[in-house]
């Protein structure tokens, strides 16, 4: 069965046409797949779980295309001279009498012969009974065949399932299955990519290699025996041009161009070659591009063709094909496939790449170069440094368990400042404050007294990194001022440190200069991937700067690394921060998309540094929505395994006490943030971190009411120096709580009205509710019932829009306990507003969001958000449980 993993929406289809053909319906459904996807083994599976029914079952073989009435011969088991359509329907009308549909079950469907597939069509059109016919077709593999056979086969994928390779997540599963072995996050993306997701090539190399290769890096995966035999056989029986266009488009790629290929392999004719090549069924031909394809079907078929290689041969190759690059990039990595043996001067070349590569911030080519120059080098010391700086590039691109494969192996090199410089960078992004403060302190000390060049740069920005995590603003300036002292503007240490030190003044509560330090000539002036980090540094600025549209352009626009050669690290900030500025605006949904993202991002990267203050918002939204397992999930991938790294204790602390607070448990919320408020009270400056006012709330909820006096004061202060208005708004609730807790209601009343009109013009919708609702539940504790109504309704309604079910629960109670206007408080029908009624009515009616929006003259997206918002109003989530409402309810 464990071929049969990711294939649940193919059962379920198949398992709706059984239902259908049990309620009388003749039917055909084709089952679209690729060579190794799993095709027969569904059918078979299909078959047993169906063992019931009666079947007809067929296998069309690629000999007999041309047999009339093979396949037709097979179902019937007749041995007559024009067997037909009425042979088929006979045999059918003889199965069904034992009861039940009758599945007709053909597999190879595209090796179908003309005669066969007319019959099937003609029973189809003419069955009384119940009756699925099921195809397995391989297109890939498929001949042309004549048109009326393929017209029919169209017809028949009217209904079509089709087939898409495993995930990484299912290959995890496979691995344990076959081979009882866990795999990480890269090692089942890799391996999901080196097969193509093709269950037949997984289950072979999972059964035929050693189990320890999934556990260490490799630079190259091995190839199931029956790909590289039958590799072997095809180039055999090839011609000698279509050969050669073989091992020529795999020396290119997995895909080329006709023409670079067919240069490489020195034919003179590309078109014959081409066709002798995919006589071999090895390669196809992707038409649907500018410039024609030849591409294979998967990396496992491509490395099986390099495999049946002799080594002189491909040496060749690789050698011509460097010589016709026009990439620096293409042509070394050719260069260094052509040459496995000690190179200084192809080393040195690589090099030198390596450090262009490193100075546009392209981290991966430059971890990718240096690695190899390694394996070439002439000498120990030269081939130690490369492969140290290797690893270092390797943990700059976000490849961080591929680095660790290698740390025992430059372990094992001398004491060094360089060694010490990259094991602390490695310390840093996995989270371990004491190694990484270990490390980099005996490495700067092992520069001597006046530490300069690049190891010295490279440690500093490596200090910069950790005083930020520390969340540490004098520390990190310190840092940022030593790069800036022995480096020059160009490297790429200088610029990364330029680019934090603009938060680092932010951190310190210096603003004004913060924001300078993104309106710099040096700003405009770099590109490319150093770009990245000061469009994620200004955009979290932004946010926290109240600036929401600047901050989610900035930030979206620092997420790519694909196509800019970015950084991960840098990537994973940026889409956390993102998703904290969709929650802010209430965009929840795509919030969470954007977690979901960023959370596989950094378990493919294993980058342990950013990962809490990517869950947070995931642990909060689902939270607020009432989804506990989903939040579970998020807190406890959110935890903070170093306490010394604010940049994770934080985060993990809000999460939790977010999570506290949509429970009412406001001693959890006070133990969450404890902490916090202990080791780094000036986190929340600028909302930079927004915590200060959610403790002072738990601690005013408990009973501190003067603990939290005294610890609100000086962040009141500091909003007020910096006219920070989200922050104003927050701690002003939190200020009306207190007053009210002191001085009464009334002395309140200017706090939470400022703490409103200070969010007023802010798209902060959750932030505003949040003070509504405080406001609400001190109005109704001080006996201002009909007040507290008014209020809390608001908040209520704001609330359901944001589908924070939780809290609209928790308003709800407070409203019953007002007893203000119960009779509407127990139909929520009354809180829609006249137009979201009328689009209630429409919709409930069976109009479509296009007619409901002609007749009410609004726009489709207009209709679709009133919609939205008396799902959540209302409790339902679908038309047919609106209809049903409005029908109970007789409106």
């Amino acid at each position: 069965m464990t071929t049969l993993l990711g294939r649940d929406r193919a059962f379920i289809a198949l398992r709706d046409a059984v239902a259908r053909a049990q309620a009388g319906a003749a039917l055909s459904l084709v089952v679209d797949g690729n060579r190794g996807l799993g095709k027969t083994a569904l059918l078979e599976q299909f078959r047993a779980e169906h063992i019931g029914l009666p079947a007809l079952c067929a296998r069309a073989h690629h000999w007999e295309r041309n047999t009339p009435h093979a396949v037709v011969e097979q179902l019937t088991k007749a041995d007559v001279a024009e067997p037909g359509w009425q042979t088929v329907l006979d045999r059918v009308s003889d199965a069904a009498i034992t009861g039940g549909p009758v599945l007709v079950l053909v597999d190879d469907a595209h090796n179908i012969d003309r005669e066969s597939m007319r019959a099937l069509t003609g029973a189809l059109d003419r069955a009384v009974e119940g009756m699925l016919v099921v195809l397995a077709v391989d297109p890939d593999t498929a001949e042309p065949g004549d048109a009326e056979t393929l017209a029919l086969l169209d017809d028949c994928r009217r209904e079509r399932i089709w087939l898409r390779p495993l995930t990484p997540a299912h290959v995890a599963v496979l691995a344990v299955e076959v081979a009882g072995v866990r795999l990480g996050a890269v090692s089942t993306a890799r391996l999901a990519a080196h097969t193509g997701g093709n269950p037949a090539h997984l289950v072979r190399l999972l059964r035929e290699s050693d189990p320890q290769i999934w556990s260490r890096w490799t630079p190259l995966l091995p190839v199931p025996r029956a790909e590289y035999a039958a590799a072997a056989a095809a180039l055999g029986s090839a011609t000698d041009s279509g050969r050669r266009l073989l091992e020529a488009a795999a020396v290119l790629s997995t895909s080329s161009g006709l023409g670079e290929a067919a240069a490489l392999a020195a034919v003179t004719d590309p078109v014959a070659a081409l066709d002798a090549a995919r006589a071999t069924g090895l390669i196809r031909l992707d038409q649907t591009r500018p410039l024609s394809v030849v591409a294979f079907p998967d990396p496992v078929v491509r490395a099986a063709v390099l495999n049946c290689l002799p080594a002189l041969r491909l040496r060749e190759l690789h050698r011509r094909a460097a010589a016709s690059a026009d990439d620096e990039g293409v042509r070394l990595a050719h260069l260094v496939a052509a040459e496995p043996t000690a190179n200084p001067a192809l080393a040195t070349r690589l090099d030198i790449y390596a450090a262009t590569r490193a100075n546009n911030g392209e981290w991966g080519a430059c971890a990718d170069a240096l690695i190899a120059a390694s394996h070439i080098s002439s000498t120990p010391r030269e081939r130690e440094n490369r492969l140290i700086r290797g690893v270092d590039a390797l943990i700059g691109a976000g490849s961080i368990p591929r680095a660790e494969a290698l740390v025992p192996e430059i372990e094992s090199f001398g004491d060094g400042a360089l060694r010490d410089s990259v094991l602390g960078h490695l310390a840093v992004m996995r989270g371990r404050a004491a190694e990484a403060q270990l490390l980099l302190t005996r490495g700067w000390r092992e520069l001597g007294d006046d530490p300069a060049g690049p190891v010295a740069a490279s440690i500093g920005q490596r200090h910069v990194l950790d005083a930020l995590a520390r969340w540490d603003g004098q520390r990190l300036l310190h840092w940022a001022g030593q790069v800036a002292r022995i480096t020059t503007g160009s490297m790429p240490e200088a610029i990364e440190a330029a680019a934090i030190n603009g938060l680092g003044h932010a951190m310190t509560g210096d603003i004004a200069t913060a924001l300078r330090t993104y309106d710099t000539d040096l700003v405009e002036s770099v590109s490319g991937a150093q770009s990245q980090r000061f469009r994620m540094a200004k955009g979290w600025l932004a946010l926290a700067m109240d600036d929401y549209d600047d901050a989610r352009l900035l930030l979206a626009n620092a997420v790519p690394t694909a196509f800019r050669f970015g950084s991960t690290r840098i990537s994973l900030w940026a889409q956390a921060w993102l998703a904290r500025a969709q929650f802010a605006v209430g965009e929840w949904d795509e919030a969470l998309r954007t977690v979901e993202h960023a959370a596989l991002d950094a378990e493919e990267s294993g980058i342990d540094l950013i990962r809490p203050l990517i869950h947070w918002t995931g642990a909060q939204i689902c939270s607020l929505r009432g989804e506990d397992d989903s939040a579970h999930v998020h807190l406890r991938l959110g935890r903070a395994d170093s306490p010394e790294y604010m940049a994770m204790r934080i985060p993990a602390g809000l999460a939790q006490a977010q999570y506290a607070e949509s429970r009412a448990d406001y001693q959890g919320v006070v133990r969450a943030l404890g902490g916090v408020a202990r080791i780094a009270p000036d986190s929340d400056l600028a909302g930079l971190w927004p915590w200060a006012d959610l403790y002072a709330t738990g601690l005013v909820l408990t009973g501190r009411v003067g603990e939290a006096d005294t610890f609100l004061a000086g962040y009141e202060h500091s909003a007020a120096v910096i006219d920070h208005r989200s922050s104003l708004a927050r701690f002003g609730a939190v200020r009306g709580r207190i007053i009210a807790a002191t001085d009464g209601i009334d002395a309140a009343r200017p706090a939470f009205e400022s703490a409103l009109q200070a969010v007023e013009d802010l798209p902060l919708p959750f932030e505003r509710a949040r003070i509504e609702f405080a406001y609400g539940q001190v109005l109704r504790r001080a006996g201002k019932r009909r007040d507290a109504d008014t209020v809390m309704r608001s908040a209520r309604e704001l609330f359901a829009t944001l589908g924070a079910q939780v809290l609209v629960q928790r308003c709800d109670r407070e409203l019953k306990a007002a007893g203000v206007n119960t009779t509407r408080s127990r139909d929520p029908f009354f809180e829609l507003t006249e137009q979201e009624r009328a689009v209630a009515t429409l919709v409930s009616a069976g109009r479509t969001n296009r007619q409901a929006a002609e007749e009410l003259f609004l726009s489709v997206k207009t209709i679709q958000y009133h919609l939205t918002r008396v799902y959540a109003k209302l409790g339902t989530r679908s038309r047919t449980e609106l209809a049903a409402y409005l029908h109970e309810s007789d409106r």
